[in-house]
């Protein structure tokens, strides 16, 4: 792969042109990060759980907050790639930090309700040989089936950014953002059944659904990608965006975990001061001492280790850059780094203090009630079309289609209105269908 045709900045849907007009104030991928922020999709992200659901304070993250600070680390990895390349004789017609940044920016924009068990919990649904899920299915194809049965977050934002519905508009190319701002935020190119999976991280989940395989098909001839037995080895922007994810929940969850009071202070500066140690940040750490509340000490521990994280990631990547071309390095950059068993010291204390905190786990548990009893209602109504009008009603017509004739499209559509829900209104929806809670009862 090239640098020159994976940075070629056509867009999806649109016809292709020369889009380096110097008269714009903004680069193509910046006008993308515009178009990904004012979309209703990302504005639903304030409402949607990070690791504590229904925070009763600002604090706290939501897939909002989250997805903006990924933004940020992604944009100035991005740009500290380049100068590292550049140094090297490498030189790039675009900037690379607007490109991750855009793509880091919606990461997490096709996550579900209930952060990582709604996702397991839609595919549960699909999957349960005792619930309606598999009779619902049954007219698909196996390569259908396996979109709803291995659901992914990854896979529905990529829809979400590229689809365009036959019911608002006939323009295509959904948000029509530019090939490698698509492509950079495509962690895992590659459909949901696949045979002879293989051990690269490109494989790692399903990331595009088979309603959009032609979409990024065309962005992967575009850009060159190379493509390998119906999946693609993934862009080498898209290793950048996932490291700017795996940075920042490993941080900033950390951090969250300490202000819930489920992480004590010890823990928490002593790893972000190792994870320091490795990088130049370690000799600004004395400035802590200046600082005399703990919780903005740990602020500044954390702003430490995020930057030291950053340089480490940009170091990998350059020293891979020329094997991620060729498709010779397939690996997470953050396991590649100094710092990465401190990191993985990190995660191992956040998934048994912070992740099985009791409340964290009561609604990942509501969840697995809460998402099948949405989907069970809606389709059931969409696929038998007796009695069940008033239920219908509640769908937006752009999320209905007749599930006669378009099978698909119609199990799509109410499980892309579901997946779309905030946590708030995907409960109090669950409630009104059950009685549980009316309105002005």
């Amino acid at each position: 792969m090239e640098w020159d045709q994976l940075l070629k900045s056509n867009r999806l849907g649109c016809p292709k042109e020369d889009h380096q007009d110097l008269n714009r104030c903004r680069s193509e991928s910046e006008r993308d990060f515009d178009r990904i922020i004012f979309s209703s999709a990302f504005r639903r992200l304030s409402g949607k759980t990070q690791v504590f659901p229904f925070p009763n304070t600002d604090l706290i993250h939501t897939r909002m907050t989250h997805s903006l600070e990924t933004a940020s680390v992604g944009r100035s990895l991005g740009v500290m790639v380049q100068d590292k390349m550049e140094s090297k004789g490498v030189t790039f017609n675009v900037n690379l930090g607007s490109i991750v940044a855009a793509a880091c920016l919606a990461h997490d924009i096709g996550n579900p309700p209930f952060g990582h068990s709604g996702e397991k919990a839609i595919a549960s649904f699909f999957k349960n040989d005792h619930g309606p899920g598999p009779e619902i299915l049954k007219e698909l194809n196996k390569s259908q089936i396996a979109d709803f049965q291995e659901f992914e977050g990854n896979a529905m934002g990529f829809h979400v950014l590229t689809y365009s519905n036959p019911k608002k508009e006939i323009a295509k190319g959904g948000l029509r953002l530019t090939h490698p701002t698509l492509a950079a935020f495509v962690k895992y190119p590659r459909p949901s059944k696949i045979e002879d999976k293989s051990e690269g991280i490109s494989e790692d989940k399903p990331g595009i659904f088979q309603s959009d395989l032609k979409s990024f098909s065309e962005i992967g001839q575009e850009l060159g990608l190379v493509e390998k037995n119906g999946r693609w080895f993934r862009h080498p922007l898209a290793f950048l965006t996932e490291a700017a994810d795996d940075i920042c929940y490993t941080i900033m969850d950390f951090e969250d975990g300490y202000k819930n009071g489920l992480v004590s202070y010890e823990e928490v500066s002593n790893n972000f001061e190792e994870i320091c140690s490795f990088t130049k940040d370690r000799e600004d750490l004395y400035n802590k001492n200046k600082i005399f509340d703990k919780r903005e000490q740990v602020g500044f521990l954390r702003s430490k280790a995020i930057n030291s994280l950053i340089h480490q990631v940009a170091d990998v990547f350059c020293d891979n850059e020329k094997n991620i071309r060729e498709t010779k390095f397939d690996n997470s950059l953050i396991e590649n780094i100094k710092a990465r068993s401190i990191v993985y010291k990190i995660k191992e204390i956040s998934r048994e203090n912070i992740y099985k905190y009791k409340p964290v786990i009561q609604v990942e548990a509501a969840g697995y009630k809460v998402l099948p009893g949405l989907l069970e209602t809606f389709l059931n109504a969409i696929k038998e079309k007796n009695g069940n009008d008033k239920i219908l009603q509640l769908v937006p017509d752009e999320f209905k289609f007749d599930y006669d004739t378009e099978t698909y499209n119609a199990i799509m559509g109410i499980t892309m209105y579901v997946s779309g829900m905030t946590d708030h209104y995907a409960v109090d929806t669950y409630r009104n269908l059950q009685g549980i809670e009316l309105p002005n009862y």
